[in-house]
């Protein structure tokens, strides 16, 4: 005789197939990487930017310290502050670089300490 049973089908893996489209591409370990990739790249930007404003404000300072010094010897040597920024670059060889600082330097007299501002160019 014959036998008439159908063989036993293979479990079907209905795992995964109920779940919407949108619930696939959140579980999806590519997009949580890249995610994760995004945000980390999004903060270093961010803490470099700030980083860098934090070395130009710090190099601003460090020019107007410079020429500030520079007065202060003009004036124990000759007596008096230098009227302009002119002459202590001729002088007392300063140097500023004026194609990323503008100097502001205003003298307010032979003996008064000049009004010294550095602004950071781009």
């Amino acid at each position: 005789m014959i036998d008439q049973r159908l063989p036993e089908e293979a479990p079907i893996n209905t795992e995964g197939q109920d779940r919407s489209p949108v619930r696939r591409i959140l579980s999806s370990r590519l997009l949580w990487t890249a995610l994760f990739v995004g945000v980390v790249v999004g903060l270093m930007l961010l803490f470099t930017g700030r980083l860098s404003g934090q070395v130009r404000e710090s190099q601003a300072e460090f020019v107007a310290d410079n020429v500030r010094r520079s007065a202060v010897q003009c004036y124990a040597l000759e007596g008096s502050f230098p009227p302009s920024i002119q002459y202590l670059e001729q002088n007392y060889n300063l140097v500023i670089d004026r194609t990323h600082y503008a100097v502001y330097y205003e003298s307010m007299g032979a003996n008064l300490l000049p009004q010294i501002r550095v602004v950071v160019g781009r």
